[in-house]
């Protein structure tokens, strides 16, 4: 136990700092740096001092640590199997819905825009800035504790996420065949700024653009493009 420790251990609940004890609550064990935390409930709409460089770092741990669960629980999925898993498992709509079950939403500092222009996935970005936060300050085995125990236990079920699993890319190209129709995907910008959109793809039908999609891998970028397609087409 270092020093910081065992000061808090001599103060009362009253004594510690609100946010302290909302964090122990929140990640089921003691923060060590706050402000490390402070840092990642602060959006850039109030700040040019945000959270975006933890949600880079937490998006890398918490790929990694799904990984190694899916690899674990499915010992006899193939990699193209335990890719689609976690692809869906740290969607953004799956990291939105987990975030919002959380409520950091509440904890964290930003600016509401107009009709919510620029907060798209908020939610989801703020639990990956959480994760990173948690990887500086408590260390890789406390980051999938946290995930395992906060995340994946209480929400996820396996066989529903299994039975959601889509390949809009295979299902593409099995109507396209049965069309007669030229398919490509080609990679129209790549953005390393931002994490999540850091490749757009776009999809040509017989050489004509047809639809685009941003994805931070191009694996997802072309999964989205491809759904996109289906959908506008009326195909799923």
């Amino acid at each position: 136990m270092n020093w910081f420790q065992k000061i808090l251990g001599f103060l009362s609940k009253e004594d510690k700092d609100p946010f302290f004890l909302q964090l122990e609550t929140l990640l089921g064990q003691s923060p060590q740096n706050l402000p490390i935390y402070r840092l990642a409930f602060q959006h850039k709409s109030k700040n040019k001092e945000s959270n975006e460089r933890l949600e880079f770092l937490g998006d890398s741990i918490l790929d990694a640590v799904i990984s190694e669960i899916i690899y674990k629980h499915f010992p006899q999925k193939d990699e193209g199997e335990l890719s689609q898993l976690r692809s869906k498992m740290v969607s953004r709509n799956m990291l939105n819905f987990l975030s919002n079950q959380l409520g950091l939403l509440q904890y964290l500092n930003y600016r509401p825009t107009h009709q919510g222009q620029g907060l798209q996935n908020i939610e989801g970005n703020t639990l990956e800035a959480l994760i990173g936060a948690i990887y500086l300050d408590l260390g890789f085995e406390n980051s999938k504790r946290f995930i395992l125990n906060k995340l994946v236990n209480p929400y996820i079920d396996w066989k529903n996420i299994e039975g959601e699993i889509i390949d809009y890319k295979s299902l593409l190209y099995a109507y396209s065949q049965r069309q007669g129709l030229s398919l490509a995907f080609d990679t129209l910008q790549e953005n390393f700024k931002d994490p999540n959109e850091r490749f757009e793809i776009g999809l040509k039908i017989n050489h004509e653009l047809k639809a685009q999609a941003f994805g931070k891998s191009k694996k997802v970028a072309e999964q989205l493009v491809a759904k996109n397609y289906l959908e506008a087409e009326g195909l799923l």
